[in-house]
């Protein structure tokens, strides 16, 4: 079995490709992010991760439906911030604020549903991510 750090391996391609060696191991510089795209972006993750939810609440799976959405009000509370500057902004929070709201509620209903085994919170649940999801939408064209 081979025992090397890699060093030898990027020298190697640097000097096969004859370029210099710190070139072989520089990373790409990121691009800057604008506001109104890292809005939109935490916007259309929230929105994927409550589909996620939806999902897994639709197969009875309460605790993974709870996980995705503890992390869909993440991104969404992470949006709110970052939508101050957008171009319909107080329109836009009002709706991201109403959206994280009911996936909050979501996810205390999917908590009771998975302690209690109470199918009812389930649905209520249930409802309250798909109610997420159209204001989601709503806010995807609005961003």
């Amino acid at each position: 079995m081979r025992k090397s750090t890699g060093m030898i391996s990027a020298l190697v391609l640097g000097a096969a490709l004859s370029v210099p060696a710190g070139a072989a191991q520089a990373a790409p510089a990121a691009a800057p992010v604008s506001a109104a795209s890292l809005c939109h972006s935490l916007i259309v993750k929230g929105n994927s991760l409550n589909n996620k939810a939806i999902s897994a609440s639709e197969a009875r799976s309460y605790k993974k439906a709870g996980k995705y959405n503890r992390s869909a009000r993440g991104k969404l509370v992470n949006a709110l911030t970052a939508c101050k500057s957008a171009h319909h902004a107080t329109v836009l929070r009002r709706i991201v604020d109403a959206a994280a709201t009911l996936i909050e509620d979501a996810e205390d209903l999917n908590r009771k549903a998975y302690v209690k085994h109470d199918r009812g919170a389930g649905k209520g649940a249930l409802h309250n991510e798909y109610d997420a999801q159209r204001k989601l939408h709503d806010a995807i064209k609005r961003s």
